[in-house]
């Protein structure tokens, strides 16, 4: 007799989450609220059940349709979710209940996440069919003292920090959302624009994530002003001892005075003094911007992406996908 995956509700979710220290931020209820309404998916929230039929772990699998396939992942790429996959099951028992799952609901393509890189959980995937690869994040585990955090940082990165504060570069935590939502949009505009992208956070998505973690003391967005003007900012949501860095945006007109650096510096003593353990900066697979958060004394660590293709469609339209896409993407912004 096999595992099954099944609906549950929150009132069977919440405990489960918290009675495990491995369970994360985009594991939460909350978290799936969040992508739902920024990104129009849908979360299906799913028990994994063992034979007698007690509840072994959890798995947020988001779903959506893209033309004629239906697509499913844990996390799904596109809905801003670095971490996700089974927690408290281990793939062995998980991946065979998935796709008994998948096939049920006629799922044409999965996706799913796993957080170390381990030759077994390689192993695992690719015996039901997945093809997988390894992936980067940048983590930091705060020291005890400021001054120790500070002596973490790189030189480059410290002289960035004081010429921020030298050319006048203030850094306060927002209030309301009002105070830093329109602008937070604006400056993401300029940022996709100079790379010819569309922003991947909709007003529907910064809602609904300031309402699930901000009154509860799970979400800081910080903003940088220079000469009264909002020139940059970065958000940082937060579970348990573990913090994110989940996006940030700036105007390169004021690149010359570094405000990122200054965002970053004051979240750590914030997170020092919060009692965060570890900072997670999420994702180091473009260099550029893995070389910046390495400075602040980040360790690289691996985690799998693994893809299956359940379907001749999927099949095609991912050969498709990889062939025009951009191309594609383009010809849409006209």
């Amino acid at each position: 007799m096999s595992w099954k995956l099944k609906a549950i509700h929150r009132e069977q979710w919440q405990p489960f989450l918290l009675e495990h220290s491995q369970g994360s931020l985009f594991h939460r209820w909350e978290w799936q609220e969040v992508i739902e309404a920024g990104f129009g998916v849908r979360v299906n929230r799913l028990g994994i059940f063992d034979e007698r039929d007690q509840l072994r772990g959890l798995l947020p699998l988001a779903e959506r349709k893209l033309s004629l396939l239906r697509l499913a992942g844990s996390p799904l790429s596109g809905v801003a979710t670095p971490h996700g996959g089974p927690l408290g099951a281990g793939l062995a028992e998980v991946l065979p209940a998935l796709e008994e799952y998948a096939a049920a609901r006629r799922l044409d393509y999965l996706e799913i996440g796993v957080d170390s890189a381990e030759p077994q959980a390689q192993a695992d995937l690719a015996q039901a069919g997945y093809a997988a690869a390894v992936l980067k994040t940048l983590k930091l585990t705060l020291p005890a003292t400021e001054e120790a955090l500070w002596a973490g940082l790189e030189v480059r990165c410290r002289n960035a920090v004081r010429k921020a504060q030298k050319s006048g570069v203030e850094v306060a935590a927002a209030v309301s959302l009002e105070e830093w939502l329109e602008p937070y949009l604006e400056l993401s505009r300029g940022v996709y624009l100079r790379q010819e992208k569309e922003p991947p956070f909709t007003r529907d998505y910064f809602c609904q994530l300031w309402r699930s973690f901000y009154d509860n003391g799970d979400l800081t967005v910080l903003l940088a002003r220079y000469e009264g003007k909002i020139i940059a900012g970065a958000i940082f949501p937060r579970d348990r001892q573990v913090a994110y860095y989940l996006d940030g945006v700036s105007d390169r007109a004021y690149n010359k005075v570094v405000p990122n650096n200054l965002l970053q510096w004051e979240f750590l003593k914030k997170a020092l003094n919060d009692g965060i353990a570890v900072y997670d900066m999420v994702g180091a697979n473009i260099p550029s911007i893995a070389q910046f958060k390495k400075s602040f004394g980040s360790t690289e660590y691996a985690y799998l992406y693994a893809y299956r293709n359940r379907t001749r469609r999927a099949r095609l339209g991912r050969a498709v996908y990889a062939k025009y896409g951009a191309k594609l993407k383009r010809w849409l912004r006209r």
